[in-house]
Order: structure tokens, then C-alpha cells, then sequence
């Protein structure tokens, strides 16, 4: 792969120019980019190279079940860009975006894949999990897409699923541990923390009056925690300790959707409109209702001390 970028495109199947410099190409959905997908990319980039090839990674957007079953489409774990961002770091010469939309969702698994080699001619090799499916109404398996490659050229390596505790590290499994604040088996599963992306927008300015100032973070597309406060730290041109609420104000009378609002330690700055990460959660308290400002505050400065002290503990 050396002398070839890192590319990040978003095609259409259909309109997607040759890329015969790639011969081994993995094929996924990738959310979260957990250890069982970091395996699947291990198995793709020790393959053996050669002076003229590379590897690529083959990803799509939206999630097809939000073409195909919108109401059981999941909660996404990573952003598109996050996604990418992960994939691209493994190392491939190419991630290429295939966008999901109504036709390529009609296409059978022998025209799905009859549309990938023309994209990759000298596609040698396809490594995939063992649960991947393809082609319309997921009729695709492992054993087809063996069966597909003897016909089309290429060689099907199927990946076993990765084992933690006696189950697979797969992405439900990962939703669940956020939904039950077990960030900790997340993290394991995730092989980082898990982060979420935010953009920050004006709010009533409740948090400066009491002293404790809160950035408001609106467009945020991933699975959040159950409502709670939390000690986190968050990345905007650094990182910052800070302390989250992830609720709906009942103090000052009850939101009615929940808002996550981030209050960094030692910053002092303008974060209007910055996009930022919030990541290494850690659950300090149920949200509740004070009976006034100076309860509030006086709770406050607790979940502060409490959000110092974790993060001061060696880790």
C-alpha cells in the first residue's frame, strides 16, 4: 500500500469508477468499528501484498435497515465521519461509501456482487464476518458469497466471530452495555472509549446564572446513555474533564425532550457552534428536581468534586 492515499468516497454502486489497484476488499457496515470488525481488518491487511495491490475497506450509509425497516432501523454507535475516521486509521488504501439507497436494495446477491467486481476487476479476495449478508431481503450468505467467488474470481475469507465472556463482540451486544451504563464493557468491546459528537448551540443561559455554565449540544445522531448526570471528559481543541447532564431539567421545569448539556472543568472560552466529543462516561447520579437554585448549585459543586476525584483515580 505504500504511495497510495487513504481515501474516504461516497458513490452510488452504480456510478462507481474502477479501482483495480484493490485486491483485497473487506465489506460491512462497520458500526462502532468494535474488536470484532478490527479482527475482520486484521485478516484483510495481512494479506499478503504485492508491489501493484491494494486493500480496501467497502461501507455503506444510511444503515440499510433504515431503508428497508426504518422503525427497526438501531441507534447508531458511531457517526459517519467517526466511522470512517476508524477505518481509515486500521490502515486500508481506500474506504469507500456506498450509499444505500432503494435500487441497491432491489439488487439479488449475484448482481450485488456482479456490480462490486466491476468497481474492483482484479478483485482477488472478499473477508467478511461470519453473519454477513447481502443482496435483496438478505437472501446473501457466507456459503453464497463462497460460491459467488469461485464463479466471479475471488476467494471468500470468512472471519469467526470474536468471543468475550462466551458471547460475540458484535454491536447490539455494545447498545445493550450503554443502555445499562456499563460503560466499562463497552469500552472492552469497543477497544477505545465510546464517544459521542455533538454540535453546540445557544441555550436559555441557565447554567451561567447559577455559575456553572453548560454547552447545549444539538444534531446528535448516536445512542445516548438513560437520562442521568455523569462525569465525562470532552474534546474540543483539547480535552477537558467535565460533568454531564443528560435530562430534562425539572429544576426549571421539566423539558419536554431530553438535552445533553456538558459542563467542562478548567475552560474558559466561547464554544458557540464548536463540534465536539464526549466520551469516558461515568454515571455519578439520577437527575432530579431541587427545590431551588441554591440546592441546585450546592449539588453541583458535589458532582464536580465527584467528576475530579474519578478522574484522578489511576486507571
Amino acid at each position: 500500500m505504500d504511495g497510495l492515499s487513504r481515501e474516504a468516497l461516497t458513490v452510488s454502486l452504480f456510478e462507481a469508477d474502477p479501482r483495480p489497484e484493490i485486491r483485497h476488499l473487506s465489506i460491512g457496515f462497520f458500526d462502532g468499528v468494535h474488536r470484532g470488525h478490527q479482527e475482520v481488518l486484521r485478516q484483510l491487511l495481512a494479506l499478503p501484498p504485492d508491489p501493484t495491490s491494494a486493500c480496501g475497506v467497502l461501507t455503506f450509509e444510511p444503515h440499510p435497515l433504515a431503508v428497508i425497516r426504518p422503525e427497526e432501523s438501531p441507534p447508531r454507535l458511531t457517526t459517519p465521519a467517526q466511522k470512517v475516521r476508524l477505518l481509515a486509521a486500521a490502515g486500508p488504501g481506500l474506504v469507500l461509501v456506498v450509499r444505500f439507497d432503494e435500487r441497491l436494495r432491489e439488487l439479488s446477491p449475484e448482481l450485488f456482487f456482479e456490480r462490486i467486481v466491476r468497481i474492483f476487476p482484479n478483485l482477488r479476495t472478499v473477508v467478511v464476518g461470519q453473519d454477513f449478508r447481502f443482496g435483496r431481503g438478505a437472501e446473501g450468505d457466507v456459503e453464497r458469497l463462497r460460491l459467488l467467488g469461485s464463479r466471479l474470481g475471488f476467494a471468500a475469507r470468512i472471519v469467526p466471530p470474536l468471543l468475550d465472556g462466551g458471547s460475540r463482540v458484535a454491536s447490539s451486544r455494545i447498545r445493550r452495555a450503554i443502555r445499562e451504563r456499563r460503560f466499562e464493557d463497552a469500552e472492552r468491546w469497543l477497544g477505545r472509549s465510546y464517544a459521542v459528537l455533538g454540535r453546540v448551540a445557544s441555550g436559555a443561559g441557565i447554567g451561567r446564572q447559577i455559575g456553572s455554565p453548560t454547552a447545549n449540544l444539538t444534531g446528535i445522531s448516536q445512542l445516548l446513555p438513560p437520562e442521568g448526570v455523569y462525569a465525562c471528559r470532552v474534546r474540543v481543541s483539547d480535552v477537558f474533564p467535565a460533568v454531564a447532564n443528560y435530562g430534562r431539567r425539572p429544576t426549571f421545569g421539566r423539558d419536554s425532550l431530553p438535552l445533553l448539556e456538558v459542563h467542562l472543568l478548567d475552560f474558559t472560552g466561547d464554544l458557540s457552534g464548536a463540534e465536539i466529543e464526549v466520551s469516558h462516561w461515568h454515571f455519578l447520579r439520577e437527575e432530579r428536581r431541587f427545590a431551588g437554585v441554591e440546592e441546585l448549585r450546592a449539588q453541583i459543586a458535589n458532582d464536580v468534586a465527584q467528576a475530579r476525584n474519578h478522574f484522578a483515580q489511576p486507571r
